[in-house]
């Protein structure tokens, strides 16, 4: 005869299974880890991080660059996008790159 590992129930009385664990205590590990989800944790950031950020205008492009020379955000001179999501993106992109950066140096 075996028992559960974990609460102690009889398995079977007959016969030869191979379970550690009955089908309640197998359900209830089944529920436990899908509510392990890890939760992103946002990281606030410098509001000023873009200040030295420069744009320029190139080969029909407008480029907007970091003081590193990373180019944060492009587009072609007839392209219309708003500031608000220029600045987002751009700031984004540049909190990447900090962050690969910074790994890279470790």
């Amino acid at each position: 005869m075996r028992f559960c590992k974990d609460c102690g129930t009889v398995l079977n009385l007959f016969g030869n299974m191979e379970k550690e664990l009955c089908s309640a205590c197998i359900q209830h590990k089944k529920k436990a880890e899908v509510i392990h989800v890890p939760i992103k944790k946002e990281i606030p950031t410098d509001p000023n991080i873009l200040d030295d950020t420069t744009i320029s205008f190139k080969n029909g492009k407008i480029i907007l660059r970091s003081k590193e020379g990373w180019e944060l955000w492009s587009c072609k001179q007839n392209d219309i996008t708003a500031l608000k999501t220029i600045l987002n993106k751009a700031k984004r992109i540049y909190e990447i790159r900090l962050r690969r950066q910074k790994s890279s140096q470790k």
